[in-house]
């Protein structure tokens, strides 16, 4: 068993090494488009390409607060679910859900803010 453990800790050693290593080429990106790292070239009808990039990370940042803040919620309930007569406990649960909802609200008001903020931005995303 140690023997296969070595093994594959050497060759994800071998792989991660030549991942960090090597350096990614890229052609060059048409006129009009944005060059990114993490996208590659994105472009837009009347290069508005960097819109889309926005529209991406929002788009992922708010499913990640939703996801977190319902992991978050859950994990509330189950504490206050849990406290039976422990007053200190029930306490902790309730300030906690407070603080979710607060934060949740405050990325939805940031999420509108930056919706309307970004000129040009919701009609280069097709009218969101």
């Amino acid at each position: 068993m140690k023997r296969y453990l070595k093994t594959g800790l050497s060759l994800a050693m071998m792989m991660g090494l030549g991942a960090l290593l090597t350096t990614p080429v890229f052609a060059a990106c048409p006129e009009g488009s944005v060059d990114t790292n993490l996208f590659g070239c994105v472009s837009g009808e009347n290069g508005d390409g960097i819109y889309l990039v926005l529209n991406v990370i929002l788009t992922v940042m708010t499913f990640g607060v939703g996801i977190l803040g319902t992991i978050g919620i859950v994990i509330a309930g189950i504490q206050y679910a849990t406290a039976k007569d422990n007053e200190q406990q029930m306490a902790k649960a309730k300030m906690r859900i407070f603080q979710i909802v607060i934060g949740m609200v405050i990325w939805a008001v940031l999420y509108f803010a930056l919706r309307w903020l970004l000129p040009g931005f919701q009609n280069s995303v097709g009218g969101n």
